[in-house]
């Protein structure tokens, strides 16, 4: 699927301006009637692992993710995915596994990989305390879905 078709398609405008933003613990699939389009997709299984992490659906990103252990692109999502599962320490422990030079790009603009796996964990911390404490959850959500908006245009640009 070329670059434009998918930018242009349902799908993807539909998902990027969702309003508000996802929670960081999702009780369910945002739009189940997604799904589908979303696995019909001919995009590679990283924008389609991306896009059901935007809709919500754990297991449809989880499942892709986990496919192509192994790529960063997928060892990303799959830290994302379990930190809103959540699942604090899994989400760590993909952290810690894979590198990709968009990292500073997405959390220390600026920074280095280093600095940016650094800001991921620490994120991954922020997200337990407010999801426990109920404190910064907005602000936190807000983060989170910047975080994986720029990851999928990240992903589609290089498509």
């Amino acid at each position: 699927m070329a670059k434009l078709e998918l930018w242009s398609s349902p799908v993807v405008q539909t998902l990027f301006a969702r309003s508000p933003p996802a929670p960081l613990s999702p009780k369910g699939i945002w739009r189940q009637d997604l799904t589908a389009q979303i696995n019909q997709l001919s995009a590679n299984l990283n924008i389609r692992a991306v896009l059901h992490l935007l809709n919500d659906d754990f297991n449809g990103c989880h499942e892709l993710a986990q496919t192509q252990e192994g790529n960063p692109y997928s060892d990303h999502l799959h830290s994302i995915a379990h930190r809103r599962e959540p699942d604090y320490w899994n989400s760590k422990y993909w952290i810690a596994r894979f590198s990709h030079e968009h990292l500073p790009e997405i959390y220390s603009p600026g920074g280095t990989v280093t600095q940016a796996k650094q800001e991921m964990d620490k994120f991954v911390d922020a997200v337990q305390f407010a999801e426990t404490s109920g404190k910064g959850v907005s602000d936190h959500e807000k983060r989170q879905w910047e975080e994986m908006t720029k990851l999928a245009r990240i992903l589609i640009t290089l498509e």
